[in-house]
C-alpha cells in the first residue's frame, strides 16, 4: 500500500523534544544511573532525530537505504534545533545546495542543486509548489532534497533535482505544542500546532491545526524587516484504515522590506558597509499564498493501491524594490565617496494559479522468482502568471554613505511590460521496482510528457518616448511532447548496506518559469520559441545503516550534464540559440543520524567541478565554471546531551567562491565560513527553553548572487525560545 509521510513518532514530533519523556530516550544508561529523575511515561517510540527511513514522494516505494538517488533529508527535529525560520536556512544543511538572490522575476526561495536552477523545482506533499513567496517551515514535518535529473518523478525540470516539501497532517494522537520566541533585531515569534481526535463518525478521524505569526529585522542589515503570518488546518477520515480523505489548506501572507543588496564593483563586491541600504524604507515585498488540497487513498489490498490528489493554489505578490548599480562613468580610480549609484527601481504586481490532479496506483505481484512493485500515473497541471511591471527613473544614492531616508521622487514612473503567461501539462508514467532474491534489484522507469505555454507580452514605451504607448505585442504559442527515462540497478551486499548505479534524463522547456524573458532588466524575450534544454545524469553511490540502524551514511559519484544549454546567439543579439553544453561531475559524503543515544549529527560535503563544455563568441567561455556553483561546501551540525536536562550544539558551513555571471562583465564571490551555536535547557515535562546564536564571529560574508547586485549575509543575531507540549 502507499506509505504514509514520516511523520516521526507523534507525540514526540508535536512536543519538539521537549518533553522529559524525550530526554529519558537519548540520554545514555550510564548518565541515566547517577542522576535520580521523577517518574514519567514515555507515550512514543524514539526514532532517529536527525535522519529519515523513508521517502517522502508516493512514487518512491521504497527505504531510502534501497532508493538509488542522493536524498538528504532536513527533519523537523533538525530545523528546530537550529531555530530554522526561512527554507533558504533549512537548505544550508544540503551541501548540493546553493542560493541564488530573487528579483522582479523570482522572488521567494531560489535554491540551486547540484549547480542547476530549481526555482521551479520545489513540491509541496508531491505536488508542484509554483509560489513567489519565502516558505517557512512552521507547517512542514521535513523536507527532502533529491539530488539528480529524474522526470519520470517530477516532470519537466529537476536538472539539478528537486526539493519535496511535507506538510504535517492529523495523528491518532491529541496533543498540543507551542514555541515562542524573541531575538535580537527585533526579533518576535510564535507557532501553535494542535491536534484532536474527531469521536462519533464511525471511521477514526482527526483535525490538525498549526498557525504562525513572525516578525524580524536582519543582523547587520538594520533597515530590512520581514514579516509573515499563517495557518493551516487539516482533516483526514478513516486514519489506518483502507479508504483514508486527507482535506488540508494552507495559508500564508509576508510582508517585508525586500533587499536587493549592494551593487558590483567591477567583477567585485563594492567595498562598502555591511550594512548599506540604497533603497527606500517604503519599498515592500508583500505576497500570499492560498493552497487547498484533497486527497484520497484507497487500498484494495495489500497488493493494489489508488491515491489522487487535488489541488488549487493561489499566489498573489505585489512589490516595490530598489536594485542598485554603477553608474556607465564610474571607473576604477574613481574616489568612492563621489560615485552616485544608480538606482534601478521597479514596482510589480502579479497573481499566480495553479490547478493540479495527480492519480497514482501501486500495483505488487510476481512473475516467476521476480517481485514486482509497479507504480503508475497520470498528472495534469495548469499554470498561470500575469506580471504588471513599472519602472521608475533618475533615482541615485552614494555609493559610500547612502541615505537610508531618502524620498522616493523619481522623474517618471511608466509600465514598462505586462505579461500574460499560461501552461498545460499532461504527463504519464509508470515504473518498475523488480527484485531478484534479497540481494538484486532493478528499475525502469519511463514518462511522456506534453507541455504547452501561451505566452503574451506587452511592451510600453521608455521615456524620453510618451510613456503608454503599447511598441510591440509580443505572442508565442509553443508545445513540447518529450520523453524522460530512469534505470537503475540495486546491489545490497548485506541487510544494512546498498550499492548502486542509475541513469536519468530530464527537460527544461522555455516557459517553465511561466515566462520567456531573459532579462527583468531589458526585458528581452531571448528564449521565445526555443525547444527545451535536455539533461542526463550518471550516478553510482553507496548507502549503508549503521549503529544499530541510527546513522545512515553515504556517498556519490555524479555527472549531470545539459547538452543543448541557452546561450546567446552571436548572429542575432538579444536572442539565445540552444548551442551550449553544460556539465557538473562531483561527489557527495553524508552523515545523519545519531552516533550514540546522546548524540546526533547531520554533515555532509560536496565537490562541484562545473564547467561550460560547449559554447559560442559572446557565450560563456570555455571551461568556466557555471553560475552560482560552489565547488567546495562543507555543512556540518551536531547536539549532545549532557544530562538530562542539558543539551548543547553547533555547527555552521564553509562554502568557496562562486560566480554570478559568467559573461561580461564576469562577477565573482569570495568564499565563507560560518559558525552557529544553540543550548537547551530542559524546565519540566511541558517546558525547555532553548537559546540559539548564528555568525558567532560576526562573519562579513555575502550570502546570495545575482547578476546585477549581492546581498550580504546576517551578522551575529541570537534567539532565545520557550517550548510547549503536552
Amino acid at each position: 500500500m502507499f506509505k504514509k509521510s514520516p511523520r516521526r513518532d507523534s507525540v514526540l514530533t508535536a512536543s519538539l523534544i521537549g518533553a522529559s519523556a524525550a530526554v529519558l530516550a537519548l540520554v545514555p544508561a550510564s548518565a541515566m544511573a547517577q542522576i535520580a529523575l521523577p517518574p514519567v511515561q514515555v507515550t512514543g517510540a524514539r526514532e532517529g532525530d536527525y535522519s529519515a527511513t523513508t521517502p517522502d514522494l508516493v512514487k518512491l516505494q521504497e527505504p531510502l537505504l534501497d532508493t538509488p538517488i542522493s536524498v538528504t533529508t532536513i527533519t523537523q527535529q533538525l530545523m528546530q534545533d537550529q531555530g530554522v525560520t526561512n527554507l533558504n536556512d533549512a537548505f544550508r544543511n544540503v551541501p548540493s545546495v546553493t542560493m541564488e538572490a530573487g528579483e522582479v522575476s523570482w522572488q521567494g526561495n531560489a535554491p540551486y542543486i547540484r549547480g542547476f536552477n530549481a526555482r521551479t523545482d520545489m513540491f509541496l506533499d508531491g505536488l508542484r509548489d509554483i509560489g513567489f513567496y519565502y516558505r517557512d517551515p512552521w507547517d512542514l514535518e521535513d523536507i527532502q532534497v533529491l539530488q539528480g535529473p529524474d522526470g519520470i518523478l517530477f516532470g519537466r525540470g529537476s536538472t539539478g533535482g528537486a526539493i519535496e516539501q511535507t506538510t504535517k497532517t492529523p495523528q491518532l494522537d491529541a496533543f498540543t505544542a507551542a514555541r515562542i520566541s524573541a531575538g535580537t533585531n527585533d526579533m518576535e515569534r510564535a507557532t501553535v500546532d494542535v491536534n484532536e481526535l474527531i469521536d462519533g463518525l464511525g471511521m477514526p478521524a482527526a483535525f490538525r491545526i498549526n498557525a504562525m505569526g513572525d516578525s524580524e529585522g536582519v543582523a547587520g542589515r538594520d533597515v530590512l524587516k520581514y514579516g509573515r503570518y499563517g495557518f493551516a488546518p487539516s482533516l483526514e477520515l478513516g486514519l489506518g484504515t483502507p479508504t483514508r480523505v486527507l482535506v488540508n489548506y494552507f495559508h500564508q501572507t509576508e510582508n517585508d522590506i525586500p533587499d536587493y543588496g549592494q551593487p558590483w564593483y567591477f567583477g567585485k563586491p563594492a567595498p562598502v558597509d555591511q550594512d548599506n541600504f540604497y533603497g527606500y524604507r517604503t519599498d515592500h515585498f508583500n505576497a500570499t499564498a492560498d493552497i487547498g488540497t484533497v486527497e484520497v487513498a484507497h487500498d484494495f489490498s495489500n497488493d493494489l493501491t489508488i491515491q489522487n490528489q487535488f489541488r488549487y493554489a493561489d499566489y498573489g505578490r505585489q512589490e516595490t524594490g530598489s536594485k542598485p548599480a554603477l553608474p556607465a562613468s564610474a571607473m576604477p580610480t574613481t574616489p568612492l565617496n563621489t560615485i552616485a549609484v544608480t538606482i534601478n527601481s521597479f514596482s510589480e504586481h502579479s497573481t499566480e494559479k495553479e490547478l493540479q490532479d495527480q492519480l497514482n496506483t501501486v500495483a505488487k505481484f510476481d512473475t516467476g522468482p521476480i517481485r514486482h512493485d509497479l507504480t503508475t500515473g497520470f498528472e495534469y497541471d495548469w499554470e498561470s502568471s500575469v506580471p504588471q511591471v513599472y519602472n521608475s527613473s533618475g533615482l541615485t544614492n552614494n555609493l559610500l554613505t547612502p541615505n537610508n531616508n531618502l524620498i522616493f521622487a523619481p522623474t517618471a514612473t511608466y509600465q514598462r511590460v505586462g505579461i500574460d503567461t499560461t501552461t498545460n501539462t499532461e504527463g504519464l508514467y509508470v515504473m518498475d521496482n523488480m527484485k531478484l532474491g534479497d540481494q538484486w534489484e532493478a528499475i525502469l522507469g519511463a514518462r511522456i510528457d506534453r507541455f504547452s505555454a501561451h505566452f503574451n507580452e506587452l511592451v510600453y514605451a521608455v521615456p524620453p518616448a510618451t510613456i503608454g504607448v503599447v511598441t510591440a505585442d509580443n505572442v508565442n504559442n509553443h508545445a513540447d511532447t518529450i520523453p524522460s527515462w530512469h534505470a537503475a540497478l540495486v546491489y545490497k551486499p548485506t541487510e544494512n548496506g546498498t550499492i548502486y548505479a542509475t541513469y536519468a534524463t530530464s527537460f527544461d522547456p522555455t516557459a517553465e518559469t511561466l515566462d520567456v524573458i531573459t532579462s527583468f532588466t531589458t526585458f528581452s524575450i531571448g528564449n521565445i520559441g526555443l525547444d527545451p534544454e535536455r539533461n542526463r545524469s550518471m550516478e553510482v553511490g553507496t548507502k549503508w545503516s549503521v549503529l544499530n540502524d541510527q546513522l545512515m551514511l553515504s556517498g556519490s559519484l555524479f555527472q549531470t550534464t545539459k547538452y543543448n544549454a541557452r546561450i546567446p546567439d552571436p548572429s542575432i543579439p538579444g536572442f539565445n540559440e540552444l548551442a551550449g553544453n553544460e556539465q557538473v561531475q562531483g561527489f557527495e559524503l553524508m552523515a545523519q543520524g545519531r552516533i550514540t543515544d546522546a548524540w546526533n549529527v547531520s554533515a555532509g560535503y560536496d565537490y562541484l567541478n562545473s564547467t561550460t563544455t560547449k559554447t559560442t563568441p559572446g557565450g560563456p567561455p570555455l571551461g568556466f565554471p557555471l553560475p552560482f556553483v560552489a565547488r567546495d561546501n562543507l555543512t556540518f551540525w551536531t547536539t549532545y546531551w549532557l544530562d538530562p536536562s542539558w543539551q548543547i550544539g553547533g555547527g555552521g558551513q564553509y562554502l568557496s567562491s562562486r560566480y554570478a555571471q559568467t559573461t561580461a562583465p564576469i562577477e565573482s564571490a569570495p568564499g565563507y565560513v560560518v559558525f552557529n551555536a544553540m543550548a537547551k535547557y530542559v524546565i519540566s515535562g511541558k517546558f525547555d527553553v532553548q537559546l540559539n546564536v548564528n555568525n558567532i564571529a560576526n562573519k562579513y560574508y555575502f550570502d546570495m548572487l545575482h547578476p546585477a547586485f549581492i546581498i550580504p549575509g546576517a551578522g551575529r543575531s541570537a534567539m532565545l525560545t520557550l517550548n510547549y507540549h503536552s
